[in-house]
C-alpha cells in the first residue's frame, strides 16, 4: 500500500498546473489526431483516452487532450484537478489555446471541457476562425491529440470526428454497449466516414471476450452497413481502474508495471504509429478538413 507521502507526491505530479511554454515543431510537422468515442456513457471512454495519452507521452512524445465530451467533461477530475480556463474559453471568448492549457506530466498537457460546453458549436464567423488558427498552432507544437468525444456523436461534434486521422469506439462486452456502438458507428457511415473505426474492448474478463465481443460487432456492421472495423485490442477489467479513479491518480502513473498498464501501452502504440502510417497517405490534413466543415456551414446559413 503507497504511503501518504508518496500518494502526495504522485498527486503533485500530475495536478501541475503550468501553463505551455511556447515548445519546438513536432518532427512531422503535424500531429497526429485520435478521436475517442463510445456509443453511450460509462464503458471508461475518458479513462483510456487519458491513460493512453499518458503512455504514449511517456515514450517522449507531446500529447494534448482536449475533452469535448459535452456536459460530462471529466478529465480534470480523473487528474484530481480543479482547472479555471476550458476549452471554452478558446471558443466562446477567444482567448488564446495557451491560456487553457494545463501541463499533466513531462510531455503530457490537457485541455478541460468545463461545463456548458453546449455551446461549443453556437459560434459566429470570427470565433470560429480564431478557433481554426489557434487549433492550427496546436497541430504544429504536438505530436499527438487526442479528443475525448461525448457518448454518441451529435452534429456539433461530427467535425472533429471526421476531421481526426482515427477514429476510436469503445465498447464492453455488454448487448447493450455493443448495440450502441453500432448505432455509433452507423452514424459515422450516415455521415460518410470512409477510414477505418478502431474498435477498443474495454473492461473484459478474458482476452478471449474482447476478441468475441469485437466478433458480433464486426459482424453486424459487416451484415447491415457494408463497412469493415479495425480490432485494436482488448482491456482487462482491473479493480486498478476504479481505486485510480476515487484517488484520482491514473492507474498508469500509479502502476506502470501492471498488466492493465501494458495493455494500455500496447494499445497506444498501435494506435500512434497506426497514425502515422496513415498521415503518410493522407491527401488532406485535420485542419483542411475542419475548415472545410466550417466553409460549408457559411454557405449553408
Amino acid at each position: 500500500m503507497m504511503t501518504p507521502d508518496q500518494a502526495e507526491g504522485l498527486r503533485r505530479l500530475v495536478q501541475q498546473s503550468q501553463k505551455m511554454a511556447p515548445a519546438p515543431l513536432s518532427s512531422s510537422g503535424q500531429a497526429k489526431t485520435i478521436a475517442i468515442m463510445s456509443g453511450k456513457g460509462g464503458v471508461g471512454k475518458s479513462n483510456l483516452t487519458l491513460n493512453m495519452a499518458l503512455a504514449i507521452a511517456k515514450a517522449g512524445k507531446r500529447v494534448l487532450v482536449i475533452d469535448l465530451d459535452i456536459g460530462m467533461g471529466n478529465i480534470d477530475i480523473l487528474l484530481g484537478k480543479t482547472t479555471t480556463n476550458s476549452i471554452l474559453d478558446v471558443l466562446l471568448r477567444k482567448r488564446p489555446f495557451k491560456t487553457a492549457i494545463t501541463k499533466g506530466t513531462e510531455n503530457f498537457y490537457y485541455i478541460s471541457g468545463g461545463s456548458g460546453l453546449e455551446q461549443l458549436f453556437s459560434l459566429d464567423t470570427d470565433q470560429w476562425s480564431f478557433f481554426l488558427k489557434e487549433m492550427e498552432q496546436m497541430v504544429r507544437e504536438f505530436d499527438c491529440i487526442f479528443f475525448d468525444m461525448g457518448a454518441g456523436l451529435s452534429k456539433d461534434q461530427l467535425p472533429f470526428v471526421l476531421s481526426a486521422g482515427e477514429v476510436v469506439v469503445v465498447t464492453t462486452p455488454e448487448p447493450t454497449s455493443i448495440m450502441d456502438a453500432y448505432s455509433a458507428i452507423k452514424h459515422l457511415a450516415i455521415n460518410q466516414f470512409e477510414q477505418s473505426v478502431q474498435i477498443i474492448v474495454n473492461r473484459c474478463k478474458t482476452s478471449s471476450e474482447g476478441s468475441e465481443t469485437y466478433r458480433k460487432l464486426a459482424g453486424v456492421v459487416s451484415a447491415y452497413l457494408h463497412r469493415k472495423l479495425v480490432f485494436a485490442g482488448a482491456v482487462p477489467d482491473d479493480p486498478a481502474v476504479s481505486n485510480a479513479v476515487a484517488e484520482q491518480i491514473p492507474f498508469y502513473i500509479k502502476q506502470p508495471h501492471s498488466r492493465l498498464s501494458k495493455t494500455i501501452t500496447l494499445l497506444a502504440d498501435t494506435l500512434y504509429h497506426q497514425q502515422v502510417r496513415e498521415a503518410r497517405r493522407e491527401q488532406h490534413t485535420f485542419i483542411d478538413k475542419l475548415s472545410s466543415f466550417f466553409k460549408r456551414r457559411k454557405m449553408d446559413s
